[in-house]
C-alpha cells in the first residue's frame, strides 16, 4: 500500500471504522466458512476495524487480521478485544508457509500497486496449506482511478481495477483451483468475488 493511502487510514481511522464495522458481509462470509475444516486457521487481510475478525471468532476459528495503517489496527483492537491483529503491508506477508485454511481478502488488494499484485497472489498461496481457500473480492474495470473516499472524509485515495478474467487466470497461473466467481453490483462498483483453492 502507498504511504499516502496508509497515511489517509491512519487519520481518519476511527471514522472509517464507524462506517464499516457493522456492515457484514454474511452470505460471502458463510460460503467463505462453508470451504473451511472446523479447526481453520484464517488470515484477514487488510483488517480494518476486525469487523470479519470478529466473525470468524463467533465461529471459534482462530484468526490473525492485519493491516498497514497502524491506527486501524489499534481501532481493530479496541472494537474486538479478543482478536489477534499486527500492522502488516499485504506487500510484505511475514508468515511461514503452508500456514493458514483460509485467506479473507475483502478490499484488500485495491490499494496496492497494479505491478505488485502477481507478487501478492504468488505469496497468498504461499501462505495458504495445501486445499487451503482464498476469498477475494476487488472492484471491476480497468487500470487505476484517484477517487475521492466518502469514509475517509473524501479524502483523495488511488484505487486500482480488475478484469474478472484476468484476475481469474493470474490465480490459476499460481496453482489455484477457482471455486467461484461472480460479479455483483455495489453501492459505487461493481465487485469480483472470487473464491479460489490451492491446488
Amino acid at each position: 500500500m502507498n504511504l499516502a493511502t496508509i497515511e489517509a487510514f491512519n487519520n481518519f481511522a476511527e471514522q472509517y471504522a464507524d462506517f464499516t464495522f457493522s456492515n457484514i458481509l454474511q452470505y460471502e462470509l458463510n460460503r467463505f466458512i462453508a470451504f473451511l475444516p472446523k479447526d481453520a486457521k484464517i488470515l484477514d487481510l487488510a483488517c480494518g476495524s476486525g469487523r470479519d475478525v470478529q466473525y470468524f471468532l463467533d465461529y471459534n476459528y482462530e484468526v490473525i487480521g492485519i493491516d498497514a495503517s497502524e491506527n486501524m489496527i489499534k481501532e481493530a483492537k479496541k472494537r474486538v478485544p479478543k482478536g489477534k491483529f499486527k500492522v502488516m503491508d499485504i506487500e510484505s506477508l511475514k508468515f511461514k508457509k503452508d500456514n493458514f485454511d483460509g485467506i479473507w481478502a475483502l478490499d484488500a488488494l485495491s490499494y496496492s500497486e497494479k505491478k505488485h499484485i502477481p507478487e501478492i497472489i504468488k505469496s497468498l498461496n504461499k501462505i495458504l496449506k495445501k486445499e487451503g481457500i482464498v476469498f477475494i473480492s476487488v472492484r471491476e474495470g480497468m487500470g487505476e482511478e484517484v477517487i475521492e473516499y466518502d469514509k475517509l472524509s473524501k479524502t483523495k485515495i488511488k484505487l486500482i481495477f480488475f478484469s474478472q478474467n484476468d484476475l481469474e487466470d493470474l490465480l490459476i497461473k499460481n496453482n489455484f483451483e477457482i471455486l467461484n466467481s461472480f460479479v455483483q453490483e455495489g453501492q459505487d462498483f461493481k465487485w469480483i468475488n472470487i473464491y479460489a483453492k490451492k491446488k
